[in-house]
């Protein structure tokens, strides 16, 4: 049976306030106008007068919990409607992606083979709520992420308990049925469609919530022909970003690190670029340690550096970690969607500050950034002796802070191999004669 997104659940109050601090004071301003067209208001004001008191609002820059509370216990005292507090939690997912973590799961059909989806979502969405009302009241919620070309779907189960029973067995329409019924929810879980891909983006859960949702998912793609969703073994990702980069319809997926120019097309100059700019024309500079005493600089460390020396440096590092002099550019990741515009630059202004940030992202930002990651490496000291090293990082990004320090000469740039700069991405693995070899185990994105 389908909960209608007029139907106003049993909720606590002190969690859906919460969930509304969360979101900014513009978002929360919009969503009030848009609720009050919907529903109106306990008080009976057109959207038009809100908006122009929360114009008033935003002037005076007043804290999110003054509009929240009024959300709460003024225009909306009797509680929120499902649909509300869907919309709360879709737009969480925009812009507090940090509370929320992903895995994904291929499709494959009969024939072994990935099937890419085309998904008709009206249909889509109809069939999976025939399919679920089965089992669970349930309440599904789709919208469209405004920066990444993915469908998201909110799904969210209810429990029956007694006295819902009994009710819902004296009235043939869920929309007949008292406001205020008791509900047992479950927590929302959430499922991204990519374009054209044959991966899905989804919570992690593995709870039997959790799998009835992803059988029923596997039915309705089933359609027409069978399909098979089977789970990657990847550790949960905190980015919805980074998801999208690594299932996606994307080049970047495998280019990251030194191959990410390849990512990008921009290994070679455009047939209606500058020949002269070309590297067989102009010649490629050459880093050459000792060499020049004069316009010595300080280097990060407190030494001496000449500065033509230092930008050749910095140049490899960017280009080890990177991909390219200039990093990891992104203003077009994607076809049919603009991307977040990540643009780092090395030419900036002389204070330290603007040097590492470009509009509040840091140069050393990767397109990909990993919290954990373990590698374990084998050597042989003789035919009969093996030692293994393992080695674990942690951090907010971990590549970036390797990047950093060899920009401060803490590390050997040269001495760096390709799986610390992080080409294979999120990936643990161990290192056999200097190869990188996948694991299935990893860590959070």
């Amino acid at each position: 049976m389908n909960l209608e997104d007029d139907y106003v659940p049993q909720h606590e109050t002190k969690q859906v306030l919460k969930k509304l601090l969360r979101l900014p004071l513009t978002i929360l301003c919009h969503l009030v106008v848009q609720w009050a067209s919907k529903y109106g208001t306990e008080r009976d004001e057109t959207s038009e007068q809100l908006a122009a008191k929360l114009e008033q609002l935003v002037k005076r820059r007043v804290k999110r919990r003054v509009l929240a509370s009024k959300i709460l216990l003024e225009y909306w005292p009797r509680g929120l409607s499902l649909f509300q507090l869907a919309q709360i939690d879709c737009y969480s997912v925009v812009y507090k992606p940090d509370h929320f973590t992903w895995t994904s799961s291929t499709a494959w059909n009969a024939m072994h083979s990935k099937q890419v989806l085309h998904i008709n979502f009206s249909k889509f969405v109809s069939r999976l709520k025939k399919d679920l009302q089965k089992f669970y009241l349930c309440n599904i919620h789709t919208f469209e992420h405004p920066e990444l070309p993915l469908v998201i779907c909110r799904i969210q189960l209810f429990d029956l308990n007694k006295s819902f029973s009994d009710s819902v067995m004296k009235s043939s329409h869920i929309e007949n049925l008292p406001e205020g019924r008791k509900l047992s929810s479950r927590a929302p879980y959430y499922v991204a469609f990519s374009l054209n891909s044959p991966n899905i983006i989804h919570s992690p859960d593995e709870d039997s919530y959790a799998q009835l949702i992803i059988q029923s998912i596997e039915r309705t793609l089933s359609d027409r022909e069978a399909v098979i969703l089977k789970r990657n073994e990847i550790p949960p990702v905190r980015s919805l970003h980074s998801m999208q980069v690594l299932f996606g319809v994307s080049r970047l997926s495998n280019s990251l690190g030194s191959w990410a120019t390849y990512g990008e097309t921009s290994f070679e100059v455009s047939p209606f670029g500058s020949v002269q700019e070309h590297q067989s024309m102009k010649g490629k500079a050459i880093l050459v340690e000792g060499l020049g005493d004069k316009n010595i600089v300080s280097s990060d460390d407190g030494s001496a550096e000449d500065p033509e020396i230092k930008r050749l440096r910095l140049d490899n590092s960017m280009m080890r970690f990177k991909g390219s002099k200039d990093g990891v550019k992104t203003t077009k990741l994607y076809q049919l969607k603009r991307s977040k515009n990540r643009i780092y630059s090395l030419d900036e202004a002389n204070s330290p500050e603007s040097q590492n940030t470009v509009n509040g992202i840091s140069k050393y930002t990767s397109m990909v950034p990993v919290e954990k990651v373990e590698f374990t490496t084998h050597n042989n000291l003789d035919s009969d002796r093996q030692v293994s090293l393992k080695l674990k990082l942690y951090g907010n990004d971990v590549f970036a802070g390797l990047h950093e320090l060899c920009d401060r000469r803490h590390i050997d740039i040269n001495k760096v191999p390709g799986w610390l700069t992080g080409e294979n991405g999120p990936s643990s693995g161990s290192i056999r004669d200097g190869n990188f070899v996948s694991d299935t185990k990893g860590g959070l994105i």
